[in-house]
């Protein structure tokens, strides 16, 4: 049970940093906002969402648990760029950015999250917590996250991350970009340590022996389970030829 609790105590680290940041129950729009957000979602979103969010054959939900879990321990960013960029679907038109931050107004409003004094601005997703009604929680299991670290093999077989940062979610886990890479290189390295395995997602044929000893990005699933973390690696870049 204390191994247990370590683990948790661990995947939830980046939740307890986001205590002191600004999160979703903060009211971070208004509830004027959330009225022109519903407007323009029975307009241009119910269609495939329904009236009351709950999705159906063609759509996702975008209320309740299910939804929750998919966005939660994330900036705002990630769920206002996936709606602004991919809905409404063609050939309906693109809506105007402000009209996006209405929406995900009127989403946090559905999702029982609560108004605020000021308006959601494109600015403010970048730096708001998206965290479930009782507050950050550990990364759920599955997620596709990003670690960096130290890449290490006593063997060329089991490899394992060590001084790793504290797994973050990613939206993108098969490809990254320089702006990513940059950010990564700046990162201070941690205190965890954490497997990687099935290198053969990255592509075939590859194999993770010319990174041994470098400081290196990882994405993939994050897979939680007793005394044994570890991540099925979609995406390995180096940061730098050799660990601090």
């Amino acid at each position: 049970m204390v191994t247990l609790i370590l683990i948790l105590v661990a995947i939830a680290m980046p939740a307890q940093e986001k205590q002191t940041s600004k999160t979703i129950l903060d009211g971070v729009y208004t509830a004027a906002q959330a009225e022109r957000g519903r407007d323009a979602y029975m307009e241009s979103c119910s269609g495939c969402h329904r009236e009351d969010l709950r999705g159906g054959a063609e759509a996702l939900p975008l209320i309740g648990p299910r939804f929750i879990d998919q966005w939660r321990e994330d900036k705002l960013s990630s769920l206002f760029t996936h709606i602004s960029t991919r809905m409404p679907r063609a050939p309906r038109p693109k809506l105007a950015l402000n009209t996006y931050l209405d929406i995900v107004a009127f989403i946090l409003q559905s999702n029982g999250y609560p108004a605020g004094n000021e308006e959601l601005t494109s600015d403010a997703v970048k730096t708001t917590w998206f965290v479930s009604k009782n507050g950050p929680k550990p990364i759920p299991n599955l997620s596709t996250v990003l670690v960096v670290g130290c890449l290490e093999s006593a063997d060329n077989k089991v490899w394992t991350l060590t001084s790793a940062t504290e797994p973050l979610r990613n939206r993108t886990p098969d490809a990254t970009n320089e702006d990513e890479l940059s950010e990564s290189r700046s990162q201070t390295l941690g205190t965890g340590k954490i497997r990687v395995q099935n290198f053969e997602y990255v592509r075939p044929g590859f194999t993770a022996d010319p990174f041994k000893g470098q400081k290196v990005q990882v994405k993939g699933t994050l897979i939680q389970a007793t005394n044994n973390n570890r991540i099925n690696v979609t995406s390995l870049e180096s940061l730098a030829p050799a660990c601090p």
